[in-house]
């Protein structure tokens, strides 16, 4: 009270300063870009593929940088830039969006991707295809594909999102485990190297990545937990509910890791709270895995 009186003496209205600067802190916490940096080691990465550098975009949701997100990307010199879904949001699909900051980054590093569920979900997922391809974006819905870099090779396939195959009234964890199972053991099969990458969009499916023996995962999704609170995380995650276990940073079981971004864009609820939009960079070691 005394200090809001203070404030009005000198003719400052101290509501309206503290909406202000409330209003600039959530801006900042929406439009902040933050850059993820991880090294990831496996003696299985080829020596060719020592400190391959990949940007991990996802759950871009049509979010409009205005250059800034490109420009982040085009310093960091990525060897490849891989994209793991929802790169449109379904209540407001604007391809133009997309086509334009597709643009903008397509001459710095070839471009992978795989789709999410909004993509489905929004009806526009062929459409979205067709211009990711019209770009030279290699779409990796259900494919498996080999990178070379002097003889040395690594693998890279990607899974389509389980949303293509089901109606959401029967959109369920264990339907979506079934088609993704299915879909991963028959790329699993084409697989000819000793080190192979997967993009998915999925998350919540870890232990079925574990299961399934993959190397190293990138998936989205989760949104970061949307808003998340020190010592404990994020709050609600998709398809993992309330405090999720997976929303960002690098899980390791067995012999995967799965990195988990926690998004670039927003979706049905607009606000992110000390969980700023992440660019994810990660930095492949031909050494021992160590405690990250």
């Amino acid at each position: 009270m005394w200090l809001a009186l203070k404030y009005r003496k000198r003719g400052i209205n101290i509501e309206a300063l503290i909406i202000l600067i409330l209003l600039a802190f959530f801006k900042w916490q929406n439009d902040g870009i933050v850059i993820s940096n991880y090294e990831y080691k496996n003696s299985k990465i080829p020596q060719k593929f020592n400190n391959y550098k990949i940007v991990q975009i996802s759950d871009f949701h049509n979010k409009n940088y205005k250059g800034k997100l490109s420009k982040k990307i085009k310093n960091i010199k990525p060897d490849i830039i891989v994209i793991t879904g929802d790169i449109i949001d379904r209540r407001k699909v604007r391809l133009n969006l997309v086509t334009d900051f597709i643009k903008e980054i397509k001459d710095i590093a070839p471009i992978y991707y795989v789709s999410g569920n909004h993509e489905f979900l929004s009806g526009a997922y062929n459409k979205v295809k067709e211009l990711l391809e019209k770009e030279e974006v290699k779409v990796l819905d259900n494919s498996f594909i080999v990178l070379e870099k002097d003889k040395d090779k690594i693998g890279l396939m990607g899974v389509e999102d389980p949303t293509s195959k089901y109606n959401p009234k029967h959109y369920t964890s264990k339907n979506n485990r079934k088609y993704m199972k299915s879909a991963i053991e028959k790329l699993n099969k084409e697989r000819n190297t000793g080190f192979t990458i997967l993009l998915a969009h999925r998350p919540e499916q870890f232990k079925l990545y574990v299961e399934e023996e993959l190397d190293l995962v990138f998936t989205g999704h989760a949104h970061g937990g949307q808003i998340r609170l020190p010592l404990v995380g994020g709050l609600f995650s998709p398809n993992q509910g309330i405090f999720p276990k997976y929303t960002s940073g690098i899980y390791r079981e067995k012999n995967t890791s799965m990195v988990v971004s926690r998004g670039l864009g927003g979706s049905a609820f607009p606000i992110r709270l000390f969980n700023r939009p992440d660019l994810v960079v990660v930095t492949l070691l031909n050494s021992n895995w160590q405690e990250y």
